[in-house]
């Protein structure tokens, strides 16, 4: 999967002899995807050729509480608690050559993040990470004709980050801060018997939260799957034969993709 540009002299900071480059600072990549597989990069916009991401904010998890109450108790109980939506800022600088050239710079930008739909963002010092969100303000601050600031709010409503890559490609793209253990991680066994570790830093629930899970398991026989941290298990109660291919989608178990056999 290619997630940013594969040009060659992406923007970078003035470098000794580089007379024309203006740019004191390395600016970050940013990167656009509706499906998390197809991506398109700032670097690659000619429309943007003048626009650098300068920072972005690390997001921390925001925690919502519920509270109860009971009876004539004192205080509260805490009833559930869950992640919230927090707001991704982004810090923008452009350099134009006059006032039009600043209002076409920002309406390519706005054109740029604005979406009919969801999308994902993934920074190229962001660690592997990528943020569903949604565009939610776009302001800018002008200094002269010549130069301005951009400010971009993305709403991350779903709360979380998670891998650019799927779970059998995750050594493809470093993963800063996702728990990486330090050996190898595998997701693709051929053994009667195995364990698979979650290296992120949430649980996978996707009867709850609707987390992405896909197991296939090709072979014979009547296989266990058996969630250790839980307790939660599934068997395969019809015997698998030669070709058959059982998948746990979610929750939702199936054989040779039908469904209503156990």
């Amino acid at each position: 999967m290619q997630v940013f540009s594969e040009r060659t002299d992406k923007p970078h900071a003035y470098l000794f002899g580089e007379y024309t480059n203006p740019l004191s600072f390395d600016p970050i990549e940013l990167a656009l995807s509706e499906d998390g597989q197809a991506w398109q990069s700032i670097f690659d916009d000619l429309n943007l050729s003048n626009v650098y991401l300068i920072d972005f904010d690390w997001l921390p998890p925001v925690i919502a509480d519920t509270y109860r109450t009971a009876g004539t108790r004192d205080g509260q109980q805490l009833a559930n608690s869950r992640l919230d939506q927090r707001d991704l800022v982004l810090k923008f600088i452009a350099y134009c050559h006059g006032d039009a050239d600043e209002k076409l710079t920002f309406q390519s930008l706005s054109n740029f993040l604005i979406r009919r739909h969801n999308y994902w963002v993934a920074f190229d010092n962001g660690g592997g990470r990528m943020y569903h969100v949604r565009e939610k303000t776009i302001t800018a601050e002008y200094y002269g004709d010549k130069m301005m600031m951009i400010t971009v709010t993305l709403n991350n409503f779903t709360g979380v980050a998670q891998s650019i890559m799927p779970s059998t490609h995750i050594n493809e793209v470093p993963n800063i801060g996702l728990g990486l253990p330090t050996d190898t991680v595998n997701y693709v066994f051929s053994t009667s018997e195995f364990d698979v570790n979650n290296i992120g830093e949430l649980p996978v629930d996707p009867l709850v939260q609707g987390d992405y899970l896909d197991i296939t398991l090709t072979g014979t026989g009547s296989p266990t799957i058996a969630n250790t941290t839980t307790g939660d298990a599934i068997t395969c109660t019809k015997p698998l034969t030669t070709g058959d291919t059982f998948n746990l989608i979610g929750v939702n178990p199936k054989i040779n993709g039908a469904s209503g056999w156990n």
